[in-house]
């Protein structure tokens, strides 16, 4: 008998779970998103409808990436990709329509279409194709990113400098944290969580300085 979504989605999140444990137990935001993945309830009711993006198209090199920053997770996400709601949100871009669209979406593992509902959490897989500007924005939600792939350049602010990010970094938003990333020649593939108050303000505040980062 084939795995149901719920026990292919059980078992990747036990791989995120058992990978920041392992791999940043010490970092910021991590103890806060681990207390809250562990009080979630995983009912099995209402499945969501697998939808595939046209971003989805860069899943595979965002998970080539991913299995050198932990295998034994990447396997499991590779395995739950496909499975999920992949989406887009227009309001997350200053003037759709705009190229970045084509090349971004988003999927939950908790929250709204996720597999699981959540309980004022969110946590799910982001995609951003090569060469691409997503800009610069704050929310009231505390959020947590795992890189999988890049580097990419994020900035903490307007003005700010930018600062490289490797494959396998991490990083915590605090609220209204304001921050942009733009992507090289490789896809942006991460986990994202939105811990607590994920129906509170989301702002564009900036989209200067925009220019992808560029490799050689």
């Amino acid at each position: 008998m084939a795995d149901s979504l719920y026990d292919i989605a059980d078992r990747a999140l036990e791989a995120i779970a058992g990978g920041l444990d392992r791999l940043h137990r010490d970092a910021e935001g991590v103890a806060e998103t681990l207390s809250r993945l562990g009080e979630q309830a995983r009912p099995r009711e209402v499945p969501p409808l697998p939808r595939e993006d046209a971003a989805c198209r860069h899943l595979s090199a965002g998970l080539a990436s991913a299995r050198r920053v932990d295998s034994g997770l990447a396997e499991a996400l590779a395995a739950l990709a496909p499975l999920l709601h992949w989406q887009r949100i227009p309001e997350h871009v200053p003037h759709p329509p705009d190229p970045f669209m084509d090349d971004y979406a988003f999927a939950k593992i908790f929250g709204p279409q996720g597999v699981y509902p959540g309980e004022d959490f969110m946590m799910g897989l982001f995609i951003i194709g090569p060469q691409q500007f997503y800009p610069t924005h704050l929310h009231q939600a505390p959020e947590l990113y795992w890189l999988f792939s890049g580097p990419t350049e994020w900035r903490f602010g307007e003005g700010e400098p930018w600062e490289e990010k490797p494959p396998g970094a991490l990083h915590w938003h605090a609220p209204y944290h304001p921050h942009a990333m733009r992507t090289g020649d490789v896809p942006f593939f991460a986990l994202w969580a939105w811990t607590r108050d994920i129906h509170g303000d989301y702002r564009i505040v900036g989209a200067a300085d925009s220019a992808p980062l560029h490799r050689s």
